[in-house]
């Protein structure tokens, strides 16, 4: 996604032509390999000139599906049903109108296609791909090997690293407390700052966070500082262009199942785009993320705050935010032009109706605080417009998409700070029963509990003992009497035993299970790592609530089968391994020991009721064949038997076979399945498992 950024500091500058790698989307990080929406804007725009994308010809078919959304908007919208009444609802918006005209104002002479754009050099059957004087091959491993004037200048092997990957950023103990109301600024730059991230706030409504349009790589940085995923579990999507939905793709595949808001067909055409970059259905990808469509016209309550929402004047549907709690209000524009002159202009020409005009020229400027962006005309607001507003106004706004150097000195208006120690408190009260609240939001939010009738609320409350620990405090040790259950609010938890840390509980996770189910004194102790929160409830109490329902059967299987030669097997697999300690815990609650060793030689067939499961190896080695020929050899943590979950209907078979005596772990793919679509990073790293 930020492909444009690097390449604009390279000498040289923004190439012209792209060669796609054959993987298009990396799975370990949420993000695509083969973004060329931006590179193919600039050297359109700046440079009037085509960009030339050497790819197959499926690629050629995807990435044609991104472009066409990204710069022309949706082949079809449908937008009355948006409306909460319809074509009479004020500011109601012809999308199809709009999105020709912006599209027609491309370049002098009328409506701009695809190929105006971008050209395509497809190779041949035999791998080649010529376009001049230059040739590039391809060979089936994914090779490859480029020539000028018939000598070879390059050669990228097929498993060379497409993405550089910078280092994480460095872990800070940020003793960031979120306000019951209020903004932090992720990024305020646009899509061609290389030295700055793109627009992205956080909202934040009764202390939980929903983010509005994340940059890249954002939620790796709030991890940084302690915010726990779990804390902003919802997501504002305004639209579909890439220096807005990237990130928003990024945090859906983060951990856990994300609340998006958007319109349908915002939404519809972010699944199209999803799917073209992913090479995952688009039907598959909705099921991984809870899509909340908002209604123009009428307030949506939204984590207690009120919320506003209406599409803005942009090149493709495009939606602003207004919000409300307590008395306090605010706005953010979005990418628009929101120029009362061209606005004007657009309804002379009947581009847009009067209805329309009105409520465009109606901007809520007097909200306590306005988050607007500026740009280049037309297809966002220019600076001079907003240099001309009232001094009041100017003082309760902040810039977003904007470069600095485009702001006149002495205007009045400022660049929105970012970080979480800049956070824009709206200076809204703690609310009544706020702890209350607090516990109910554990109660919903961890996946524990979420198959629990609501009537075990009250008993929650009545049983759940809050708590506040400092680091380094020891909440248990190796040895106690287990007698309670803990649930992290915040903060962070380490797992001790004998000096390692086996793992480390965020906000979320749970941990004493073993306690529940036997009288084992604690195999490990826990000790505080930054100050927390924590949640307990007293041992026959959470048998109480837990009993008779799926919880008690997963943390009993959790108590019996979580050890440490569990969580080794567990970290030798590359995908389970970078799963978060929570996503971790549950899915130890699926796995269980197989029946019995296997001898050398022996065949694992995977027939009958052994087709149902997947198979993670604890101990020795499996051969993988396929056609008699060994294609595969697998060692402790390898994972097998995951195909079938996805494609049940394949026909492709694979033989495994043990290599010297081997242990497995088995994981049922009915619990699997459920888990994958619960964990949708989970989800798309593993659809890819070649068996």
């Amino acid at each position: 996604p930020e492909t444009i950024k690097d390449t604009m500091q390279m000498e040289g500058g923004v190439p012209r032509t792209f060669i796609v790698p054959k993987a298009m989307f990396d799975v370990q990080h949420g993000v695509a390999l083969a973004e060329m929406e931006f590179p193919v804007y600039y050297n359109f725009f700046f440079r009037k000139g085509k960009t030339r994308i050497v790819c197959s010809a499926k690629q050629r078919t995807r990435i044609e599906t991104v472009m066409a959304e990204a710069l022309f908007g949706p082949e079809e919208a449908d937008p009355v049903p948006e409306f909460a009444v319809g074509e009479n609802t004020p500011g109601f918006t012809d999308l199809k109108s709009e999105m020709e005209y912006f599209r027609k104002s491309m370049r002098d002479g009328g409506r701009v296609e695809l190929d105006d754009l971008v050209e395509f050099c497809v190779p041949d059957r035999r791998g080649k791909a010529v376009f001049g004087e230059t040739e590039v091959r391809f060979d089936p491993h994914g090779n490859i090997r480029i020539y000028d004037q018939g000598k070879k200048i390059a050669a990228i092997g097929g498993d060379a690293p497409v993405m550089v990957r910078k280092s994480p950023p460095p872990r800070v103990s940020l003793d960031f407390q979120p306000p019951v109301f209020g903004v932090t600024t992720l990024g305020a730059g646009h899509g061609f700052d290389p030295n700055a991230d793109t627009s992205g706030l956080i909202l934040w409504v009764n202390h939980r966070g929903m983010m509005v349009d994340p940059p890249v790589n954002s939620t790796e940085k709030l991890a940084a500082v302690g915010v726990s995923p779990k804390r902003i579990d919802k997501i504002i999507l305004t639209h579909c262009h890439a220096d807005h939905d990237a990130g928003t793709l990024q945090k859906i595949f983060q951990e856990g199942k994300i609340h998006l808001y958007t319109t349908r067909t915002i939404y519809r055409s972010f699944m199209k785009k999803a799917a073209a970059l992913t090479g995952i259905e688009a039907g598959r990808l909705e099921r991984l993320v809870d899509f909340y469509p908002v209604c123009i016209g009428k307030p949506e309550i939204i984590g207690g705050g009120i919320f506003h929402f209406h599409y803005t004047l942009h090149s493709i549907p495009t939606i602003a935010i207004q919000a409300s709690l307590a008395g306090k209000s605010l706005v953010y524009s979005s990418d628009t032009m929101n120029d009362p002159q061209f606005i004007n202009q657009l309804h002379a020409e009947g581009v847009l109706t009067k209805n329309r005009r009105d409520f465009l020229l109606n901007f809520p400027w007097d909200r306590d605080l306005v988050f607007h962006e500026a740009g280049i005309p037309p297809i966002h607001t220019p600076m001079s417009y907003l240099c001309s507003l009232p001094r009041d106004v100017r003082k309760r706004m902040y810039l977003v998409h904007v470069n600095p150097d485009s702001v006149p000195e002495g205007c009045g208006l400022r660049i929105a700070p970012t970080g979480l120690t800049n956070t824009v408190d709206l200076g809204v009260s703690p609310m009544p029963r706020e702890e209350a609240v607090e516990m109910l939001d554990v109660f919903t939010g961890v996946e524990l509990f979420a198959q629990l009738p609501l009537e075990k609320a009250r008993e929650f409350l009545l049983s759940a003992r809050v708590s506040e620990h400092r680091a380094s405090d020891i909440i248990f040790s190796r040895g106690d009497v287990g007698d309670a259950f803990y649930i992290v609010m915040s903060g962070e938890i380490d797992i001790v035993l004998d000096d390692r840390i086996l793992t480390t509980y965020d906000a979320g996770g749970y941990f004493g299970e073993k306690c529940l189910f036997s009288d084992e004194k604690r195999t490990a102790t826990a000790r505080v790592k930054t100050d927390a929160k924590l949640l307990s409830i007293q041992k026959e109490e959470m048998l109480s609530l837990i009993r008779g329902t799926a919880a008690e059967s997963l943390l009993h299987q959790i108590a019996d089968f979580q050890n440490v030669e569990l969580r080794d097997a567990v970290q030798d697999n590359p995908i389970l391994d970078s799963l978060s300690s929570t996503q971790k815990t549950r899915l130890h609650g699926l796995i269980r020991p197989f029946s019995r060793a296997l001898q050398s030689g022996e065949v694992i067939a995977l027939k009958g009721s052994a087709a149902g499961c997947a198979y993670l190896i604890r101990e020795g080695g499996v051969d993988v064949y396929h056609r008699r020929s060994r294609i595969a050899t697998l060692s402790r943590g390898g994972l097998f038997g995951v195909r079938k979950i996805f494609r049940p209907k394949e026909k492709k078979n694979f033989l495994f076979v043990a290599r010297g005596k081997t242990a497995l772990y088995c994981i049922e793919h009915d619990g699997l399945k459920r888990y994958l679509e619960d964990n949708p990073g989970v989800y798309v790293k593993m659809y890819h498992s070649p068996y």
